[in-house]
């Protein structure tokens, strides 16, 4: 299935704007003035926001997620404009509160004005967690549509039907999260936060700014893992499903000399694990198909500003 853009001319059957849902919300939200993004590392490191700020925003991830701020639009929806919208408004927000985070920790240790570094580490920040949570709502579509281009039967819309707004309950396991897509999507981008290799490379853009002690905060801060507790809390504030990622996690406590009690997260291999299968299962109707996350990883979809 290479080109995507013809999946719903000839499959009109499977593409119903009355029963095909946008993770988030339930009709295609306003596409209008939309403009292309290119994601290559030229654009990237000279991207700055220009918006002014929505004050909406934040708000409103507490009720959509980070879809107030950047949603996925199936193929099956727009064959020639699929892809993932980022709310510039909702963006100049969201790195707002990376921000004010992330200063309220290192604010202290900056001795140089680094409010170019810190905008770069921001951006990026924001921008991987909108990216990397939206993929896998795309990397779910594109499977079912193949398996439904496969064999002829429509899988995608009851799924969506049954599992998206499934009614929340407390979630112990895997298998009890009622909007699993949304779980799993959150910890993907999460994953990103605890991955050290990310943190560092992160961290090494104060390399040359700050003294060498301050510079060892700022690694501490990423590397070490507090960024990432402060990134689930504020993840845990997102709505029932987006906020169960934290089934996937190993959460590790110790308490220092001054009964600072340090957190730690590292992901679960097993549970993850579980979570796959069980929404591969959901979105298959059979308990033979093999892990939909398994399958070799797409293309990046399209990304456009809003």
């Amino acid at each position: 299935m290479e080109d995507l853009s013809k999946f719903a001319p000839t499959h009109p059957e499977f593409c119903d704007p009355k029963t095909i849902r946008v993770p988030g919300y339930v009709q295609v939200p306003s596409l209008e003035g939309a403009r292309s993004f290119d994601l290559t590392s030229e654009n990237l490191s000279t991207f700055r926001v220009e918006a002014a700020k929505d004050a909406t925003a934040l708000p409103a991830m507490l009720k959509l997620g980070p879809e107030a701020v950047a949603f996925y639009v199936s193929f099956r929806l727009a064959p020639e404009r699929w892809g993932v919208y980022i709310r510039e408004g909702g963006l100049r927000a969201l790195k707002e509160e990376y921000h004010r985070i992330i200063w309220r920790d290192l604010g202290k240790y900056a001795d140089k004005n680094v409010d170019d570094v810190a905008d770069k580490v921001e951006t990026t920040l924001v921008l991987d967690y909108l990216l990397a949570h939206n993929r896998v709502h795309f990397i779910i579509d594109r499977w079912a549509a193949e398996q439904e281009a496969g064999d002829g039967k429509a899988r995608y819309a009851a799924y969506q039907a049954a599992w998206y707004i499934a009614p929340p309950k407390p979630a112990m396991v895997p298998e009890d999260v009622g909007n699993l897509e949304e779980a799993l999507a959150n910890m993907e981008a999460f994953r990103q936060y605890i991955n050290p290799s990310y943190a560092e490379g992160v961290a090494k853009l104060v390399e040359g700014r700050l003294d060498e002690r301050n510079v060892n905060e700022w690694k501490a801060f990423f590397i070490g893992g507090r960024f990432a507790v402060e990134m689930a809390n504020v993840f845990s504030r997102q709505p029932p499903g987006w906020k169960d990622f934290a089934r996937f996690l190993n959460r590790k406590t110790s308490v220092g000399a001054t009964n600072y009690v340090r957190i730690q997260y590292s992901y679960n291999p097993e549970m993850l694990e579980r979570g796959q299968k069980e929404l591969t299962q959901r979105l298959s109707g059979s308990k033979e198909s093999s892990n939909l996350f398994k399958a070799e990883a797409p293309d990046f979809p399209n990304v456009y500003l809003l």
